[in-house]
């Protein structure tokens, strides 16, 4: 009687455990690195860098890379799988601005939902490297039956220089670069060669802590931002700034992008100039957690 009891509680804690494994919170979105000269772009697929707002799907809500809620309409993720999908929000070449204003909205506006699309380019969960995990991919896809849901184009190529062609290409046309992911990596979250970003320009993100006043004929307005980076050193950032902004400067703790070319020796930016401000986080997303 004894030994029947002790069974029936190890099938109930496997029953509580299976329920918790079912419902898991996906794993850390794997973030990218740099691409360099010298990597064996052999072991990599390759695909279009999009200028969107990353959000993975846990199988019941998207949510920002941090975890935080993107609050979709209802019919947008209508149908989707139980399982995770790690993806960008795009709403098309240079259009970043509409993909997060849509996002950074109190509520969803289905208007500005109609004009995203989910570009899925990984499922978490899904077991083996990268190469077979996309038909798991490409099943989902073709499951859900959206237009709006769609895998991300992935191919190969022979060489760096065949790299670089591609990256020309993109960039005429109006892309923001590429990405590549390595055919044997498994899904795993934080920074690694698994994944890497490919641009013709250095990028990275800010946080505005001071305006500092124009001269000459900026006298009245701002001459400049002043930017702190995720690692604490600040710097003036103007070069960029329109008329508008140096009018109606982005408040402290806003979150910024700039582009710059390489950095000095003490880890600044050579160059900086702005880009856009960073209004994509879902409300509630604290301008703290900077970083590309």
């Amino acid at each position: 009687m004894q030994r029947l009891y002790i069974k029936r509680l190890q099938l109930c804690f496997l029953m509580i455990l299976g329920c918790m494994a079912a419902h898991a919170a996906p794993p850390s979105p794997t973030l990218a690195q740099r691409y360099h000269p010298g990597i064996d772009v052999t072991a990599y697929r390759v695909s279009e860098k999009y200028d969107g707002v990353r959000a993975l799907w846990t199988g019941s809500q998207l949510q920002s890379r941090q975890g935080l809620p993107i609050r979709a309409p209802a019919w947008f993720t209508a149908g989707w799988p139980a399982e995770p999908l790690d993806g960008e929000l795009w709403a098309g070449r240079g259009r970043f601005a509409a993909a997060q204003a849509a996002v950074a909205a109190g509520a969803p506006d289905d208007a500005q939902w109609r004009g995203l699309r989910y570009m899925v380019f990984d499922v978490p969960s899904a077991p083996g490297g990268f190469d077979a995990r996309l038909p798991t991919l490409q099943r989902q896809v073709e499951a859900i039956g959206q237009p709006w849901v769609q895998a991300v184009p992935q191919w190969r190529v022979a060489s760096h220089g065949e790299l670089m062609q591609q990256l020309r290409a993109h960039d005429k046309a109006g892309a923001e670069g590429l990405m590549l992911r390595r055919g044997d990596a498994p899904y795993r979250g934080g920074r690694s060669e698994d994944l890497l970003k490919l641009k013709s320009f250095d990028d990275a993100e800010g946080l505005v802590v001071g305006h500092v006043p124009g001269r000459g004929k900026y006298a009245g307005q701002t001459g400049a931002l002043l930017v702190q980076m995720p690692d604490g050193q600040r710097f003036r950032l103007g070069s960029g700034l329109s008329d508008a902004l140096r009018r109606d400067p982005p408040p402290l703790g806003t979150l910024v992008t700039y582009r710059f070319n390489g950095t000095h020796a003490g880890g600044l930016p050579r160059f900086a100039r702005f880009w856009r401000v960073r209004a994509d986080q879902p409300p509630g997303e604290k301008t703290s957690q900077i970083g590309p």
